[in-house]
C-alpha cells in the first residue's frame, strides 16, 4: 500500500480490514458453539436434559419457572404414590401396618380433591414419609 493511494482506496481497505476482523471473531465464536441433537420417544427425558443444561450453564430458572417446576414435582410425587396404592389394591398386597392404610387414604383424598399439584399439607407430608 503505497503513498499514491486514493481516499476511496483507503476507505475500502479499512472496511475490508473491519470485515476480516468480524469474520475472524465470528469463526472463533462458532468454534466454541456446540450443537446437540436429542432424539427419542416421547417422555424419555429430552427436555429434562435441556433443563439440566440450563441449570448448570445458564442462570437457572426464573421465580415463575421455579414455581411451575415445583407444581410438577408435587404432582409427579403424589401421582406416583397413588399408582403404587392402586397396584397394591389390584394385586391385593397388604399394608405393613394399619397406619399405612390411613396414609393411603390421605393420598387418595388429595387426588380426589384435585390437589396433587399443590404444596404438601403437613398431613400429606407425614403420610408419604418413609416410616
Amino acid at each position: 500500500m503505497g503513498l499514491c493511494q486514493s481516499d476511496e482506496e483507503k476507505t475500502g481497505f479499512e472496511k475490508s480490514k473491519a470485515i476480516d476482523k468480524q469474520i475472524r471473531q465470528g469463526a472463533a465464536t462458532d468454534e466454541r458453539t456446540v450443537k446437540l441433537l436429542l432424539l427419542g420417544a416421547g417422555e424419555c427425558g429430552k427436555s429434562t436434559v435441556l433443563k439440566q443444561m440450563r441449570i448448570l450453564h445458564n442462570n437457572g430458572f426464573t421465580e415463575d419457572e421455579m414455581t411451575q417446576q415445583k407444581r410438577v414435582v408435587y404432582n409427579n410425587t403424589v401421582t406416583a404414590i397413588h399408582q403404587l396404592i392402586k397396584a397394591m389394591q389390584q394385586y391385593q398386597i397388604k399394608y405393613s401396618s394399619p397406619d399405612r392404610e390411613v396414609d393411603a387414604m390421605v393420598v387418595q383424598d388429595v387426588i380426589k380433591q384435585g390437589r396433587e399439584s399443590e404444596p404438601f399439607t403437613p398431613e400429606l407430608a407425614v403420610a408419604i414419609k418413609d416410616k
